[in-house]
């Protein structure tokens, strides 16, 4: 079933994001442009802090400095995963922020570190996007 970008709930972002393969399938239309994914998730999270969104934005930032391969920045990537469920369990980001990163990330682990590393591009410019539509709706 495809569902026209201006009816898009959080429901369906999170649930066309699962059913991705990797995240470099994603077509960047569908994630910033206005009514899209991005959008969408901005306008979900709107009770999500500036600061919170900017922290981690801003370790994403610095891995995409060093990453000219997966091996340099796979580590790091990993640990974006329990500084996400710290912030959760600590009231300093909602559930459905928490829950479309994991879903998001999940889909940049996929192929071979070429793969991946596209895949890790796509999320910092997906996340960007995020950035920019949260600070609109700010």
């Amino acid at each position: 079933m495809v569902i026209a970008m201006s009816d898009l709930s959080f429901k369906d972002v999170k649930n066309e994001i699962s059913r991705l393969d990797k995240l470099s399938d994603l077509e960047v239309k569908k994630y910033a442009d206005t009514g899209g994914y991005a959008d969408v998730i901005a306008r979900a999270n709107k009770k999500l802090k500036t600061t919170q969104l900017r922290k981690f934005f801003g370790a994403i930032r610095s891995m995409e400095k060093k990453a000219d391969s997966w091996e340099k920045i796979e580590a790091d990537f990993y640990l974006l995963k329990p500084q996400l469920a710290n912030a959760l369990g600590r009231d300093l980001i909602p559930r459905e922020f928490y829950e479309i990163m994991m879903a998001i990330m999940d889909r940049v682990d996929r192929g071979d570190d070429a793969e991946k590393l596209e895949n890790f591009r796509v999320f910092v410019s997906f996340l960007e996007s995020i950035v920019a539509y949260h600070k609109f709706y700010e």
